[in-house]
């Protein structure tokens, strides 16, 4: 009996993680200027029945050294994960977490700063926070196909603040969605150029991202480049 207790406990477990897999990929940056290689991103997605449980993202230069790193955890909530991102050059941090049902966003500026945070009330819209922009696309999925804009509020670490932005389809052919995420106010929409998100049409999955990383250049400017990534 105690035999058949162990194998019955073992088909089990391998059931209980039948459906959880990892997924590695790769992104380059392109800068939009002159199209040389800025960094890469190297991403460790980890999956429980296609929902994402975490990610790890390396950022290497053109040498191969480590500049910056993220680690995003997604407790169950797809489009809010948890996450922090230090860029080793400075010391520049930035993070995101939830608490007692309220978000704590947080800022570090260089090694030798204070860190700034400031716990934010629930947003009008349908929050989103770093990634998670990514699972919004997918949960729009439908509605963006049939030509339909989505709103949401961005968490912005850098600015201790929501951001409210629309969604919208901007381009689609037989093999890809191109989305296009503006300031929800037309009034000061020019204050930030539009980003620029293509996803293959079957897969759903990100193939390119063009507009403002969250690298920040010598200068503390936020980078903007074209991403594209490739997957296994």
């Amino acid at each position: 009996m105690r035999i058949l207790s162990f194998i019955a406990a073992v088909i089990a477990s391998f059931t209980v993680n039948a459906d959880i897999r990892t997924i590695h990929y790769e992104g380059e940056a392109y800068s939009l200027d002159n199209k040389a290689l800025l960094y890469r991103e190297v991403h460790t997605l980890i999956l429980d029945n296609d929902m994402p449980i975490s990610r790890e993202v390396d950022y290497i230069n053109p040498d191969g050294k480590v500049i910056a790193h993220k680690t995003s955890t997604y407790k169950g909530t797809p489009t809010t994960p948890d996450f922090e991102l230090t860029d080793f050059r400075d010391g520049y941090q930035e993070s995101a977490e939830t608490n007692d049902k309220k978000r704590i966003l947080s800022i570090k500026e260089n090694a030798k700063s204070a860190i700034n945070s400031k716990r934010l009330e629930q947003s009008e819209y349908t929050m989103v926070v770093d990634a998670g922009f990514d699972e919004f696309v997918r949960s729009q999925w439908q509605s963006l196909l049939a030509g339909k804009t989505a709103t949401f509020s961005f968490a912005a670490p850098a600015r201790l603040e929501y951001i409210d932005f629309r969604l919208t389809p901007i381009n689609q052919d037989d093999t890809t969605l191109t989305v296009e995420m503006r300031l929800k106010s037309r009034w000061i929409s020019w204050l930030l150029d539009p980003i620029q998100l293509t996803y293959d049409l079957i897969s759903q999955r990100l193939l390119r991202y063009k507009g403002l990383t969250n690298l920040r250049d010598d200068q503390g400017n936020g980078i903007k480049a074209e991403i594209v990534y490739r997957y296994p």
